[in-house]
Formats: C-alpha cells, sequence, structure tokens
C-alpha cells in the first residue's frame, strides 16, 4: 500500500528527556512538528502535556533542586528564542516568561547551583554580539556581567555559584574556553582556541570536563582541563571516533559516553575509571540527550534509527528498556533501512554515505535515485529516522545520502577539506557519488536527481551547475545563491562565523563569483523546485528569488514554493504536508 505523501507528517516522536527530582517521571519533548513539553510517569506510562504553544518548543532544562523547568520558543523559525519558566506541580496551568523581547534571541546557558538564578547569551545591546546576563528568577532582576563579541554562549556555573564557563565561538576549531568570575568580571581563557562541546565543571568546582579535540586530536575525546595549572588529561576516548556525548551519575560512581561510529551511536555505561561495556538492545541508530536521575541509579535517553521514531529509553543495573515508543502512525514493516556505503572521489579520497532501496518491485530499467544532501556544511547525516526519506522510498525512488568532505564524524582533517578555496571538491564528491548511483545494479542511472537543505541547497545548485549532465531533477530548500550576497544579508550574528568557514567578501570576491551558482544558472538543464521560508534568518529569501529571477529570465523550469510564516526549515504541520506533496510530485513528474 502506497500512502499520501502528507501521511508522512505525522509521525511524531520524543528528546530531551530529564528525570523529575523523585525520578519517577521523565521530562521530555514530544510532538510530529510543532514539540511541546511533556511528563511521563515512568511505571506507569501514563503522561500529560505541559506546554501547549503553537510554535516550536526547542530547549528543555530542569531545576537543579525541584522539578521547575526552562523551555525555549520562538515565533515563527525567527530563532529570537524568549525562555519560559513552567512549574509542573503548580495547579494553575501556564508558564511565565523569563524574557520577553522577540526582536533578540536568548540563548538559554545554565541553572544556578542554588536554582534561584539562571545564565543566558543575548543580542541584545547589538545584534551582531552576544552578551552574558545573569537573571534572578523570582523577581526577573537581571544583570549584564560580560560583554561579548560575535557568538558567545553560557556552559555552566561553578558549583559555588562564582564563575561561569563560556565558549566564544569563531568557527569550526577556533573556540575560546573562558571563565567568567560573575562578581569582578575577571576573564580567563583556558588552554588555546580548539573545538569545546559539552562543557561542564566537575563537582567539585576545580575541573571543567569537556568534549574536546584540543593538543591536535583528530577526534573529539572527553577530557579534563586545569584552569590552574593548564593540564590537560585524557578520561575516555574511542580510536577513529569522536566521543560526542557524556555524562556523570551526581554521585561520580558511573561515566555514560556516546561514541559517533561512521554514525552510529554507540552508548557505554560504567564505572568512571573502570570497564564500560556497550549498552545492548537499542536501535542500530543514533542514541543522545544523556541524563542521569538524581540518585544516580538510572540514565534517561534519545535513540533512533532509520526505521524507528525517536523514543525514550531508560538505562537501570546494565540494562536499557524503552520508556515510551510514538504509536505507529504507518505500519513500521514498511520502513526501510538504511546501508553505509563509501566510493572513491577524484582525488582517491574515501567518501561515505548512506543508501536503500524501495522495498517496490525493481522497475525493469531499475529504481529512479535521489540524492540528498546535508546543511552545514559541518554537520554529518546519520542513520536516525528521516520521514521524508521514507516517503521518497515508498514512493520508488532509491535514495544516498552522502557525507562529503566538509562533513563531520570522520577526523578533523576531513572536517576543514572543502574550507574556501577547496569549495568546490566536496561538489566533485557529489559528483562521483553518482557514477556510484549509476553503476549500481538496481538503479536506472538515467533517472537521478539531487536535493539538499540550507548549505545543502547550495551543494545542489553547484551540482546542477558544475555537472549539468548528470541530473535529471534538483530541489533546493533555501539554498545559497551567492556567497557575497548571503554574508550581507543573513544574520548580523552569524556572519563572522560563517565567514571563516566561507571566506570573507572581499578578500575572496573572484573566489565567491566563481563558486557561487547563481553565476553559472545557464548551464542548468535539469527542472528545479525552490522552497524557501521568508522569516530565514540564516539564509535570507532574496537567495532563492535571485535563483528564481535567473532561472526564470533564461526560461529554464523553476517552481517556487514560498512558506509565510517558516524559518531556516519547515516545522508547521501545514508546510511540511504542503512540502512532502510538491516533492513527491516534482519527482514524479521528471524522474518517472
Amino acid at each position: 500500500m502506497t500512502h499520501e505523501p502528507e501521511a508522512f507528517v505525522s509521525i511524531g516522536g520524543a528528546v530531551a528527556p530529564v528525570f523529575s527530582r523523585d525520578g519517577q517521571t521523565l521530562f521530555h519533548l514530544r510532538g510530529s512538528s510543532l514539540p511541546q513539553v511533556w511528563a511521563l510517569d515512568i511505571a506507569t506510562g501514563a503522561d500529560r502535556q505541559l506546554s501547549f504553544h503553537d510554535e516550536k518548543v526547542a530547549l528543555l532544562r530542569r531545576s537543579p533542586l525541584d522539578d521547575r523547568l526552562i523551555y525555549g520558543v520562538d515565533r515563527g523559525g525567527d530563532e529570537r528564542q524568549q525562555l519560559l519558566l513552567l512549574d509542573p506541580r503548580d495547579p494553575t496551568p501556564g508558564a511565565r516568561k523569563l524574557t520577553d523581547n522577540p526582536a533578540v534571541i536568548h540563548d538559554f546557558g545554565a541553572w544556578s547551583p542554588d536554582a534561584t538564578r539562571i545564565a543566558y547569551a543575548a543580542n541584545e545591546r547589538d545584534e551582531a554580539h552576544f552578551d552574558v546576563y545573569v537573571q534572578d528568577i523570582a523577581s526577573g532582576a537581571r544583570q549584564c556581567v560580560y560583554q561579548g563579541h560575535n557568538m558567545v554562549s553560557v556552559s555552566g556555573f561553578r558549583s559555588d555559584g562564582a564563575k561561569l564557563a563560556l565558549l566564544h565561538d569563531r568557527g569550526f576549531a577556533d573556540t575560546s574556553l573562558l571563565l567568567l568570575d560573575v562578581a569582578s568580571g575577571d576573564v580567563q581563557t583556558v588552554g588555546s582556541p580548539s573545538n569545546f562541546q559539552s562543557v561542564r565543571w566537575s563537582s567539585d568546582g576545580r575541573t571543567l570536563l569537556a568534549l574536546t579535540d584540543h593538543g591536535g586530536s583528530e577526534f573529539l575525546r572527553l577530557c579534563r582541563l586545569d584552569p590552574d595549572s593548564g593540564d590537560i588529561s585524557v578520561i575516555s576516548e574511542a580510536a577513529g571516533r569522536n566521543v560526542e556525548g557524556w555524562s556523570i551519575s551526581s554521585d561520580a560512581r558511573l561515566l555514560a559516553t556516546i561514541e559517533n561510529d561512521r554514525g552510529y551511536g554507540v552508548l557505554r555505561v560504567g564505572p568512571i575509571d573502570g570497564d564500560r561495556p556497550v549498552v545492548t538492545g537499542l536501535p542500530r541508530g543514533v542514541v543522545g540527550d544523556l541524563s542521569w536521575s538524581a540518585d544516580g541509579s538510572a540514565l534517561a535517553f534519545s535513540a533512533a534509527a532509520p526505521t524507528i521514531p525517536p523514543s525514550l529509553w531508560v538505562w537501570r543495573d546494565g540494562a536499557a528498556r524503552a520508556a515510551w515508543q510514538p504509536e505507529p502512525q504507518l505500519d513500521p514493516a514498511g520502513f526501510v533501512d538504511l546501508e553505509l556505503v563509501s566510493w572513491h572521489s577524484f582525488d582517491g579520497i574515501r567518501v561515505p554515505g548512506w543508501f536503500a532501496l524501495p522495498r517496490s518491485p525493481r522497475p525493469p530499467g531499475g529504481y529512479p535515485a535521489i540524492m540528498w544532501v546535508h546543511g552545514g556544511p559541518v554537520s554529518q547525516t546519520r542513520p536516525n529516522f528521516r520521514p521524508d526519506i521514507q516517503m521518497l522510498l515508498e514512493r520508488g525512488f532509491a535514495v544516498l545520502l552522502p557525507n562529503v568532505r566538509g562533513s563531520t564524524g570522520y577526523g578533523r582533517s576531513y572536517t576543514v577539506a572543502d574550507d574556501v578555496e577547496r569549495r568546490l571538491d566536496s561538489v566533485s564528491d557529489l559528483a562521483h557519488g553518482r557514477q556510484w548511483l549509476a553503476a549500481h545494479p538496481a538503479i536506472d542511472g538515467d533517472r537521478i536527481g539531487i536535493m539538499g537543505q540550507s548549505y545543502g541547497g547550495f551543494m545542489v545548485m553547484s551540482a546542477i551547475t558544475e555537472h549539468p549532465d548528470l541530473w535529471r531533477a534538483a530541489v533546493n530548500y533555501y539554498g545559497i545563491a551567492d556567497f557575497t550576497t548571503l554574508l550581507g544579508s543573513t544574520g548580523a550574528w552569524r556572519r563572522g562565523h560563517r565567514a571563516a568557514e566561507y571566506g570573507d567578501p572581499e578578500r575572496d570576491a573572484d573566489l565567491f563569483a566563481r563558486i557561487s551558482p547563481i553565476y553559472r544558472v545557464d548551464r542548468i538543464r535539469a527542472p528545479v523546485l525552490i522552497a524557501h521560508g521568508t522569516r530565514d534568518p540564516r539564509v535570507p529569501l532574496g537567495e532563492s528569488e535571485q535563483f528564481v529571477a535567473a532561472l526564470q529570465e533564461r526560461q529554464k523550469k523553476v517552481v517556487f514554493e514560498a512558506f509565510d510564516y517558516a524559518g531556516h526549515g519547515f516545522v508547521r504541520p501545514d508546510d511540511r504536508r504542503r512540502i512532502y506533496r510538491a516533492v513527491a510530485d516534482f519527482f514524479a513528474a521528471h524522474l518517472n
């Protein structure tokens, strides 16, 4: 049975679990498109919805001393997030606004150890720069304790509440770890610029723990950093893999880590200084959102796989079980798993990707195929659940999801291999992936399309301009047309960060003219579907409007779908139904 494309929009999931103080409840985010805050009784399975917004809830943090929750909501995907406080014990439903300036991004950082204050970063003083604020929960009084430059975020309070760990992010592998004395404003830099993620204070408040490749490591390791001595020691590492998540129980007895094995998530739990076995029985896919119960006896996390939507799991006494799984909207037996594959590019580099064939009978000439390109580019396609990919598979399209050079998860050298003047090398990776697809015995090499979002949208347009003969149809979600206009119009807070990845508009003007696909649209032969949200703060609507105008002027085949109340992505149910239908119909018309 083939379902309508819109049916896949209703498939829900749950992420971001956190235990209540008594360990009996899991607070979490749940939904198919606009996630809200929910509470799940672990013993009985009884649940209740706690927030009711016609917007996506984007974060969830519980107080360290009670069950009060802070969460974040923007308006129509504009990323100008406001923070709200919710007390599940309050008989009067509803949340209290902690911030209320819709022109400002409020990036939540941490609760204070005594749960009387919060710290967050906000770009209120200047849209291009984030400052750090400490705010009293009860009175709402706040103080700017640090004036930042460009992208600054808060990692956490020290155990005595006197210091904050901050991250100043200038781009990949160029993040500084800062320690701020809240009272005096004095700032100390720890180590040298590197990649720093998931930074937290140790329980004694003397050292910090972080995921970092500091010291020239190719991969992220869990390390202990001593601000006084400057010493850095490795707590957990995995040969040839990133350690991408970690959490230590409150009694400092058990450590949980997640390793990235070519995209698969590997969860280990055990004594900090002893053997930590792999947790078995989980979906073969991705794991995230590690959260210990207050007494350290249980670990909550989310898990998903290509055929299993995001679910809530609990580890206890050496074994894990599913605490909540979404009710099937469609028969899971119809979903298709992804196979890990790879191919050689023009220079011999090995490019990994994920591949799947439809369950439907193979046509006489082979299946039509679609290559789906992730954004970022500092990102990685993982074996998680993708309703859009399952929709395409059910409609008879094979899929290949590449992780071209520039992707994360395969070492630092691979991630920087597409920077600046090497930008189009990653487009060549796509062309060689297309050759791999065309040579597959189950694929019709004459019916191959390509689609991608954000930076992946740029990759799509580059693919059909650099190698126009290879692609039968193309879909571009909010992709970059011109790097110069992008850097001039994207959110002011992102310009320096993006320039570090893409190049400088003045210094690299000639390069931008060569790699920006807007200057080569005359080479396009494939019909193109372009979709964009009008409230997108990352890749503004003008990037797609340039493409559409240029294609129409040259009488090229183009379909444009603009979404009036959408940001950098299509999350509202009606928008998702509309884009799923548009993509399905477009590829059916041009690949069948």
